[in-house]
């Protein structure tokens, strides 16, 4: 008995003296997130339960070696005990990881937002286009009794008695699935998921979209685990490729928050890093301004956007001498506002379904 206690002591020191010694507060590349740091010790703190709140995130985040564990925890799960499901991401059909889809809770105070930034900019050409993602695409890929709410449903309650013009963008995807239209580790679609969605966008606008054929993608890397691996932690899983479109007219791409200009859409730095895709636009910048002198028209385009756009707004060049891309999460004026002075002719608004019930961006349209 003695040793059994000796055993669980010195455990118990090597546990704690490693949590000691687990860096905290500090960025997360795996999970591209800064790690919890120690909360504030207050009365309010105390008194309010955020302190208790705080300390648990700040435990689970300094769990020492927390990736290799959250790794070995999904592997149990799906190898021994067989489950289907874990952290929200379904072990699907094809090698596909694919998020959950819940029933949202914010569809009318969004689609009252959407109504009335589209009020504002009633002189403009507005598109909304609402894409559904793997859950609702790769249907047949989930495992047996996944039960899932429907993306579809919410897509046309959104897009019942909008003033904007509505693209679908159900029927281009779930038309082309023996194609990769999504990553299998990360939750976004792929460039050439992009293509679809954007010849329907560019069919709404009344534009002749470019065939695929035309369209050539390049692998920039072949190592790529993005959100959904992040979850999961299963080193097993072998990366995949990301493709870039590869344009020929010029471009003048100007970021506004670091007063930067460069003269193409991709930095391909990230492709060193974790966020691969993030070479798309950049990543984050509050508003792009996109200069395309041999635009086939002489028309302007706002999109507001989240993630989805970044690698779809690279096959709308062609057609947009001038194209403002708004994150409405980092913008602090306002959109419609700038929309109007500047006499943008087109406003494209696109959100993917799995996020934007919870996208603080949105909620700040106009």
């Amino acid at each position: 008995m003695k040793r059994l206690y000796l055993t669980l002591t010195i455990i118990s020191i090597l546990f704690w003296l490693a949590f000691a010694l687990t860096p905290k507060g500090v960025f997360s590349e795996n999970e591209n997130r800064y790690l919890a740091s120690f909360p504030k010790l207050t009365q309010k703190t105390i008194t309010d339960g955020s302190f208790t709140e705080g300390l648990t995130d700040f435990i689970t985040d300094g769990f020492p070696f927390r990736d290799f564990f959250m790794g070995l925890n999904t592997g149990y799960n799906k190898y021994v005990l067989k489950k289907t499901e874990i952290n929200g991401i379904y072990f699907a059909a094809d090698d596909y990881y694919i998020e959950k889809y819940s029933d949202p809770d914010n569809t009318e105070e969004i689609t009252e937002r959407l109504n009335a930034f589209f009020e504002k900019i009633s002189n403009t050409q507005s598109f909304l286009a609402l894409a559904p993602t793997a859950v609702t695409i790769y249907a047949d890929k989930l495992p047996l009794y996944a039960e899932e709410a429907s993306q579809t449903d919410e897509i046309s309650k959104y897009y019942s008695e909008k003033s904007a013009k509505t693209v679908d963008l159900y029927t281009p995807l779930s038309q082309n699935t023996g194609e990769k239209l999504f990553y299998r580790l990360d939750h976004h679609w792929t460039t050439t998921g992009a293509y679809y969605a954007y010849a329907a966008i560019a069919e709404k606008m009344g534009l002749t979209p470019l065939e695929k054929s035309q369209c050539e993608l390049t692998t920039v890397t072949e190592d790529f685990r993005g959100t959904i691996f992040s979850k999961l932690n299963m080193n097993n899983l072998k990366g995949e490729s990301i493709e870039i479109l590869k344009t020929d007219e010029p471009l003048t791409v100007y970021y506004n928050d670091t007063d930067t200009t460069a003269d193409t859409l991709y930095n391909l730095d990230y492709t060193a890093q974790k966020d691969k895709y993030s070479l798309f636009l950049d990543n984050i910048h509050p508003l792009i301004e996109i200069t395309c002198p041999e635009a086939e028209t002489d028309r302007t385009l706002a999109v507001v956007k989240d993630s989805y756009a970044n690698c779809l707004i690279p096959f709308l060049t062609k057609h947009f001498q001038k194209i403002y891309v708004f994150d409405p999460r980092y913008y602090k004026g306002s959109i419609s506002d700038f929309i109007n002075e500047n006499q943008v002719s087109d406003v494209l608004v696109l959100y993917n379904m799995n996020t934007i019930d919870n996208d603080l961006g949105i909620r700040a349209i106009y």
